[in-house]
Formats: C-alpha cells, sequence, structure tokens
C-alpha cells in the first residue's frame, strides 16, 4: 500500500506499507466548497440564527469592535469584513467608530503584509486596527474576576466597545472541543494573566477534549464572556479540508455557534471501524512547529487503542521554535509540573508550556508516542523521552514488530490530516 503525506514546503511524503499491516485510513468524506463564497455570507447575515439582524443591534454614536482572528487562522477577513461594514454604515455607524481588533491570542503581533492579507488592503488601510499583544499590559483594562476566577483582562478598545462583533472559523478544537464562537475573546483578547490562568486550568482535565462540545474549557471560556465582555454577534465560517469556504453561521454567539459545530462534524468527522494498534497521524496541515503538531497527536490519541502506538510525522520547518520549553515540560512527571504551576513561579509563557506539557504526558501514560520530523531533531525527542526515527516505514516497522505476531495483520491506520481530523470510532 502506498499513500502521500501532505506536508508544509514541499511535496507530499511518500509512505508504502506492507498490504497485510494496513488496517485503514481514515479520512473525512469530501464536502464541496460554496460555489458562491461572498452569496453564501451575504445569506448568513441576513438569516442570523438566535439573534436579530446586525443592523437592528447597533445605532449611530455607538462604537463597535470587529474581533478577528490572526494569521495563524485562515478565516477569510477580507470576505466577511466587507458585507459587514456595510451593514453597519448602513444602520449608522460611523466608520471612525469602527475598530479592526487583531484576536492574538498569545501570539506575535502581525506584520502590515500580514494585516492587509488578512483584512483586505482596502478595509485595512481605512479602518482602525488594533494590533496589540497579550503582554501589552498598557493595552488592557480589568473587569473583576469571573464566577470561575478567572480574573478579566482585556483589550480596552474590546471592553470599552458598545458593541462586539466576533469572526472566527470551526474546527476541532485540543481544549475547547471546537474553535470559533466566544473563543475570539478568551483567549483572543485577553491579556497574558488572563490566558495563563485559562490555559493552566487545562492541565487538570485528563480526558481528551478534542471535538467534545461539552468541553469543561468551553463551558468556562462561554460563561467568562457572557459575564465580563459579551458577545452581541458572530459570523464564523466553517472551512474545508484544503481550506475554501464550505459553510458561514452568523448570529448570537452560543446558538450560531452550534450549528456551525454540526457543519464542522460533518467536514470533519473522520468515522473508523476500530482503535488501532499502530496509528500514523501525518500533522499537517498544522505542522510548522512542535506547538501546533500537537493537533496531530491529540487527533492521534482518539484513534490508538490503549498501549498502542502513534506515530506523530510533522514536517516542522520551525522546529521548536514557538515555545521552546514544550519538550522539557512533556519529558517530567506531571505531578511535578503541576506543582510548578500551582507554585506561581512560573511566568505566564513558562506556564501555559507547563500545562501543555503535562496534557502531552498524559496522553503517553495510555499510548506510546515516536517522532518523525526533519525540523524536530533527535534531541528534541529525547529531551520529551520519545523516540525518533527518519522514515514513517522505520518507525511503523518498529511498532508494529512489537506486536504479537496474530495482531500484526491489519494493525496501522492512517490519518493524512491530523491537524484537522476529528476520528469518530464507530
Amino acid at each position: 500500500m502506498r499513500f502521500d503525506l501532505p506536508r508544509r514546503g514541499g511535496p507530499p511524503l511518500s509512505l508504502a506499507l506492507p498490504d497485510d499491516w494496513f488496517g485503514e485510513l481514515v479520512s473525512p468524506p469530501a464536502v464541496a466548497a460554496a460555489p458562491d463564497a461572498p452569496a453564501l455570507i451575504a445569506a448568513a447575515l441576513a438569516r442570523p440564527i438566535g439573534c436579530p439582524p446586525l443592523s437592528e443591534l447597533v445605532s449611530p454614536g455607538q462604537s463597535v469592535a470587529i474581533l478577528i482572528d490572526d494569521y495563524t487562522r485562515k478565516t477569510p477577513g477580507h470576505l466577511l469584513l466587507p458585507p459587514i461594514l456595510q451593514q453597519l454604515q448602513a444602520a449608522g455607524v460611523a466608520q471612525s467608530d469602527i475598530s479592526l481588533v487583531l484576536a492574538l491570542g498569545t501570539h506575535r503581533p502581525m506584520t502590515p503584509a500580514e494585516i492587509a492579507a488578512k483584512l483586505g488592503a482596502d478595509v485595512a488601510g481605512a479602518y482602525r486596527v488594533v494590533n496589540q499583544p497579550a503582554t501589552n499590559s498598557a493595552a488592557m483594562v480589568y473587569l473583576g474576576d469571573a464566577a470561575s476566577g478567572l480574573p478579566a483582562w482585556v483589550n480596552r478598545t474590546v471592553a470599552q466597545a458598545d458593541v462586539r462583533i466576533g469572526l472566527g472559523m470551526i474546527t476541532p478544537h485540543m481544549e475547547a472541543g471546537f474553535s470559533g464562537g466566544a473563543k475570539i475573546v478568551l483567549p483572543g483578547v485577553c491579556s497574558a494573566v488572563t490566558v495563563d490562568a485559562f490555559h493552566t486550568a487545562s492541565a487538570t482535565i485528563p480526558a481528551n477534549q478534542l471535538g467534545r462540545i461539552d468541553a469543561p474549557l468551553r463551558r468556562r471560556l462561554e460563561q467568562f464572556v457572557a459575564e465580563r465582555v459579551p458577545l452581541d454577534f458572530i459570523v464564523n465560517v466553517v472551512p474545508t479540508l484544503s481550506g475554501e469556504l464550505y459553510r458561514c453561521v452568523a448570529g448570537h454567539p452560543i446558538a450560531a455557534h452550534r450549528v456551525g459545530v454540526g457543519y464542522a462534524q460533518a467536514v470533519f468527522g473522520a468515522t473508523a471501524r476500530r482503535r488501532y494498534p499502530v496509528v500514523v497521524a501525518n500533522c499537517h496541515p498544522y505542522d510548522i512547529d512542535l506547538w501546533q503538531s500537537l493537533k496531530g497527536i491529540w487527533a492521534g490519541d482518539l484513534l490508538t487503542a490503549d498501549g498502542g502506538t502513534l506515530i506523530a510525522v510533522s514536517a516542522a520547518p520551525e522546529g521548536n521554535s514557538s515555545y521552546p520549553r514544550v519538550p522539557h515540560y512533556i519529558g517530567r512527571a506531571p505531578a511535578e509540573v503541576l506543582a510548578a504551576i500551582d507554585s506561581g513561579r512560573l511566568s505566564a509563557t513558562e506556564a501555559i508550556q507547563a500545562a501543555t506539557g503535562v496534557m502531552v504526558r498524559r496522553r503517553l501514560e495510555r499510548i506510546n508516542l515516536m517522532l518523525v520530523s526533519p525540523g524536530l531533531t533527535p534531541a528534541d525527542a529525547a529531551t520529551m523521552g520519545v523516540p525518533h526515527f527518519d522514515t514513517v516505514e522505520a518507525a511503523v516497522a518498529a511498532a508494529v514488530t512489537r506486536l504479537p505476531a496474530d495482531q500484526q495483520p491489519g494493525s496501522v491506520a492512517v490519518l493524512p490530516f491530523g491537524g484537522l481530523v476529528l476520528p469518530l470510532v464507530e
């Protein structure tokens, strides 16, 4: 059996498996992209879910903050913004009262070229664009603690706006079940202090939350936003596996989001006959570095049998650049790392990496992990406490030959788009 595994920055990686080892290719059924993306967006705006149309939610003289995700996401802001801005101005909102806020989370500020590509050059040049990182405390305002105990430090422009509109995309998410909806606020436009407290809470949740709409962090972030910085309206898109526009929902931040989740389940849900003792999870398209490649590990974990082996495949051209301490924390015992988090001595960035390390290590209490990556070195893998292989075939051979002979036939499942797919075991 031969498979092509897509990868970042190069031709597909060819994978050859012995016929008798192959069990199943786990990939969602193909869906067709919308033939007319502007018409799809216009229809969603004309029939919002769970709330009145946008034109009825605003009044002349009000300030409006439009939140949109950053360069790490493929939300087509250049398509979404023109009809939204047109509706706002038709309702009497002045152009000078509209701010476009880049929801960076803990990522770096966007470059002028990235902003123009995301928002559209004409829009980016005509409106106020807020491009403030979570570490800029002067750009944040404190709104008190939420009922969950999270401190509400939020971007000042968003906190002080009369109307807030969130733009984003809905795909399976490691911690919140699915992205989109109120997540554009938390962690999108919150300070590092708030984001730190939010993310470190994930270290206390043992189960894999990918694709779970009732994920504890989803409930927590929605409660936080409703209490401290309510969204008035969302426009969320659901992309195809290749990133084209499939569906668009608009309206109430929870009601519309849940409808969008249904569409996302149809796009990304991939039915599998069973869990497998060996799983090859190609982390594409989230394979730029280790941090993004974790998405593929979470998807692969759902498909891997207890005691089985997950082979994570990632191009990782940027290596371990985003959060370089993650391998260190993956290699340590969860109890030790949790104690360090609870001590309060870790910086916000360090605490996020520590929490992520705990989450990965908990996956590895159930399954084994192997790493195949030209961008992540054998030293990175050794720090994580996992073996590194030069080829997928070598990793598969090592994993399969560990199995008893009667378990080897049909033992290998392959996830070509592990960074996006949500395995659904029958």
